[in-house]
């Protein structure tokens, strides 16, 4: 037994399940990986095996692991005691780099995980409108708060007509009556988009989305689509909010609405914003953050919300992808494993789907057309997917797969060019052992 394997014995003695959170479970190996340490892409196990890492924590580690510019902003902010539910001046210079990275913040706040993010900006958008129901999209994922919780995976008689989805809660334990507050349409579905404003928009405070839909391994809007969903929202007189807590610093510094041209008015961030360190927010337009207490009537605080340390991390990680020819490195080796894995498919006779943007994207087995929605997912072969992780696990390239219909999987920006060789290398011998190559 090794001790990966060991340590999990052990962790399940007094860990629920043997984890700290449910996904950590790969499902692809049937238990967590235990990690000791990490450095730039890579990744060691507790029994010394090195992994060049394609799943960078989520999407946390966009900058890799232990950058140096983030490992020195919380060394000075640990050396001055981080006091611990104070402000300080780290917090405002995060914020005005928020302000001027992201399209619609005129204002931000801090929160810990990007669950509360959402949490907080679907009540603010309530309160600001006086309305209760909130349109999302079927498959698009906003956290772990019960509102949101439903349409995130088809139940087992199958998801439902596409012009009246099933609003199937993603766990037990939730109040059924929180679906008569949701309406949800597909994902890139224009025409029933207008059908669902025409019945319900003037009951909406929000319309909630991820603009690029990662969630789902990397699904791109219709210009179409998101311009109607941005026109109906202001002729209703309901909030557009962009979930861009996975999408955020992926593909730019202004994150998806920079790159797509269309200003919400409410967004998250979270993941990348920290730079590996446990930070989210929320901002918006002015006149509705406004609204957020001391200055209006809607709550949200937090002792640990914006801690001093992640807002050291974040405001390291920020000013970094701020910087001339970030994202040129970033798209350059996007080009270059997206373009090599589907080469690699290919020759070793594989069907299967590589859907990237910036440095996060999907792989879709057994399909061969663009996937355009979270019910074009259901056609992905999971059983595949599963061999295939394993597989590339076996060979030092670490993808999680945490039990979605399809995964999103991603790189971080200190890989080089050398470092995707080496990866597209290993892949290559782990494709051989699933396609049976001799």
């Amino acid at each position: 037994m090794s001790r990966n394997e060991e340590q999990f014995e052990v962790a399940r003695n007094f860990l629920a399940g043997g984890v700290s959170a449910s996904t950590r479970v790969n499902r692809a190996i049937g238990r967590p990986m235990y990690f000791d340490r990490a450095a730039g892409c890579r990744l060691w196990d507790l029994d010394g095996r090195e992994y060049l890492d394609l799943c960078t924590s989520h999407g946390a580690a966009l900058l890799g692991h232990a950058p140096p510019q983030v490992f020195e902003a919380v060394q000075r902010a640990l050396s001055r005691g981080a006091p611990c539910s104070y402000e300080n001046e780290t917090h405002a210079q995060l914020a005005q780099e928020l302000c001027e990275a992201i399209p619609c913040c005129e204002r931000v706040r801090f929160t810990g995980s990007g669950s509360e993010a959402t949490m907080h900006c679907l009540r603010l958008a309530r309160a600001f409108t006086g309305r209760t129901k909130l349109l999302k999209f079927e498959g698009n994922f906003h956290g772990y708060h019960d509102q949101v919780m439903f349409a995130l995976s088809a139940p087992p008689e199958g998801p439902g007509p596409v012009t009246h989805p099933t609003v199937t809660p993603a766990s037990t334990g939730m109040v059924p009556a929180l679906a008569e507050q949701l309406v949800v349409v597909p994902f890139n579905r224009t025409d029933l988009l207008e059908q669902a404003f025409q019945q319900h928009g003037g009951e909406l405070a929000a319309a909630i989305c991820e603009p690029i839909y990662y969630n789902a391994g990397c699904v791109l809007p219709d210009p179409a689509f998101i311009a109607a969903l941005r026109r109906l929202t202001t002729e209703h007189g309901a909030l557009l909010v962009f979930d861009e807590v996975l999408c955020a610093f992926r593909m730019g510094p202004g994150g998806a609405q920079e790159y797509l041209g269309v200003t919400p008015d409410l967004c998250t961030v979270g993941k990348a914003v920290g730079g590996g360190f446990p930070l989210s927010a929320f901002g918006g337009r002015h006149d509705i953050m406004r609204r957020l207490m001391p200055e209006g009537d809607c709550q949200h605080s937090g002792t640990y919300n914006g801690h001093v340390v992640p807002v050291a991390a974040g405001l390291a990680a920020v000013r970094a992808y701020r910087q001339p020819g970030f994202y040129d490195h970033i798209n350059a080796l996007a080009g270059a494993l997206y373009t090599g894995l589907a080469g690699l498919f290919a020759k070793h006779g594989l069907v299967a789907r590589v859907q990237g943007l910036g440095a996060r994207f999907g792989i879709y087995f057994g399909i061969e057309q663009e996937v355009r929605d979270w019910r074009d997912t259901l056609q992905h072969d999971r059983a595949k997917m599963l061999q295939f992780v394993a597989a590339a696990i076996q060979e030092g390239v670490y993808f999680h797969d945490y039990g979605g219909a399809a995964c999103h999987h991603g790189f971080c920006a200190a890989m080089t060019q050398a470092d995707v060789n080496e990866a597209l290398a290993r892949l290559d011998r782990a494709l051989g052992t699933l396609a049976g190559d001799a």
